[in-house]
């Protein structure tokens, strides 16, 4: 969280954040985040003025359900909730109905609720219980922070590889993000 919000500062945002175990009531820490005590009524201040919500909590007794139907009402509509902590800080069902009925303006998930017990079974599990897939405001990515083996990262990369020249192979690069790029020269 402390990484994300001095990113967010250099950018220009005004960030505030709750910490746990803390008693701030708003006063700048050195990076000019302001941090709040922690604590469901202190959260529940802070949202109606967020423009982004961004969860960078562990799932723990404390945060599971942290943010749920009361907390995501609280944002403004055209607030964008950001979870790339654990995806049981905030409440599935919830945050797929406001979503869905764009009483939230859009969220990007990198993490999720179903995670494929091996390698095999990555492609038929569901990340969620909702079809957040179908869904033009969320942006969904795959949680490969750190902590992935070796192995894995190895076939990730032969896995995108082979994807890319594939539809180069089949389709002369007009579906690659970077074309133009290649076609300068660089």
């Amino acid at each position: 969280g402390s990484r994300v919000a001095r990113v967010l500062k250099s950018l220009g945002m005004e960030v505030s954040a709750t910490r746990r175990g803390c008693s701030g009531r708003g006063e700048a820490d050195p990076d000019g985040v302001k941090v709040f005590g922690g604590g469901r009524a202190q959260l529940h201040s802070l949202l109606p003025a967020a423009d982004v919500l961004i969860i960078c909590l562990p799932a723990t007794a404390e945060t599971v359900g942290l943010v749920g139907e009361a907390e995501l009402s609280l944002l403004p509509r055209q607030a964008v909730l950001v979870n790339v902590g654990r995806a049981q800080v905030v409440d599935e069902k919830a945050l797929y109905n406001a979503l869905s009925s764009n009483k939230l303006c859009a969220a990007g998930i990198d993490v999720w609720y179903n995670y494929p017990p091996d390698y095999d079974a990555a492609s038929c599990t569901q990340p969620s219980g909702y079809n957040f897939a179908a869904l033009k405001n969320v942006v969904m990515s795959p949680h490969r922070g750190g902590g992935v083996g070796t192995e894995d990262c190895e076939r990730l990369r032969v896995q995108t590889i082979g994807e890319m020249l594939t539809i180069a192979a089949e389709d002369g690069l007009s579906h690659m993000p970077n074309r133009w790029v290649l076609e300068r020269g660089y």
